[in-house]
């Protein structure tokens, strides 16, 4: 009877092993597809008309650039990245000049593990990331003549930490989401076997969740390519309609065809968008 138990119990223990351990080992190969850092140097000091912030979080010390806009009219803008990219590649590829174009002062931070960002990337440490730096850029503005409004932007998982900052930082004035998605693991499931979604991801960026807490007087903008095949179009408009019962006519939903993922910036109709949504705050 002993010898029953004893075995009963081994097995018992093997198999608690082999699943902890088969979870360890999805999410380690899960997490390099959610966070898959770009490797372009980041340089400091950073280019003209770029200034290098560093902020010190419980995460890291976090690099930011700031830079001002060419609108005096216009909000400044706090820019969250998509999870391939830094600072660099923004910059190199002309989208951080395109951002200046209508604001007033543009600041785009690097997540924790990114570029010369110290610390590892996880959803908590890249939304108190956000929220530290919401809290900086507002703090700066306050000491300007003319302090405008303090728009944040995300674009892809940028927009899922941008809207769970908005929803946190006080001094939000307005908010942007492009490509967003309704909730990781839903989108996970569109991609990968759904069990093995759920295994893998310890990060769940509910965006749907976050949008609910958003003030009800925010106004937003979503922005999402027909043609997406990253994160379909069908997640923009799940999340339209949880904002659009939340925030009403605060809502602004702008459909761009036929753009992907990765084109989406490419488009004017997109940058048409933007400008006339910051323009108008």
């Amino acid at each position: 009877m002993i010898r029953h138990v004893v075995r009963a119990t081994c097995a018992g223990l093997l198999a608690v092993v082999l699943v902890v351990g088969l979870n360890a080992m999805l999410h380690l190969v899960a997490r390099p597809m959610l966070y898959p850092a770009s490797p372009m140097p980041v340089p400091t000091p950073p280019p003209s008309p770029f200034e290098e912030v560093r902020l010190a979080s419980d995460h890291g010390e976090i690099v930011a650039w700031s830079a001002p806009g060419r609108r005096d009219d216009a909000p400044a803008v706090l820019l969250f990245h998509g999870n391939g990219e830094n600072l660099e590649t923004m910059r190199f590829s002309g989208q951080l000049d395109l951002w200046r174009g209508f604001t007033s002062r543009l600041v785009a931070v690097d997540y924790p593990g990114y570029g010369r960002s110290g610390g590892s990337p996880s959803e908590p440490a890249l939304v108190d990331t956000g929220v530290l730096a919401c809290e900086e850029l507002a703090t700066r503005l306050e000491g300007e003549p003319s302090a405008p409004p303090l728009v944040i932007v995300g674009w892809s998982l940028g927009a899922a930490v941008a809207v769970q900052v908005a929803a946190r930082c006080d001094a939000t004035d307005g908010l942007v989401l492009a490509s967003p998605w309704h909730d990781l693991l839903s989108l996970a499931g569109e991609h990968f076997p759904s069990f093995l979604a759920r295994a893998a991801l310890r990060d769940r960026y509910d965006s749907a969740a976050a949008a609910r807490r958003l003030p009800v007087d925010l106004p937003t903008l979503v922005l999402h390519g027909t043609a997406d095949r990253i994160i379909p179009i069908d997640h923009g408009r799940r999340l339209r309609t949880v904002l659009d019962d939340h925030l009403g006519d605060r809502l602004h939903w702008h459909e761009v065809t036929p753009a992907g993922h990765n084109d989406l910036f490419t488009r004017d109709d997109t940058w048409r968008a933007i400008r006339d949504f910051l323009l108008g705050l």
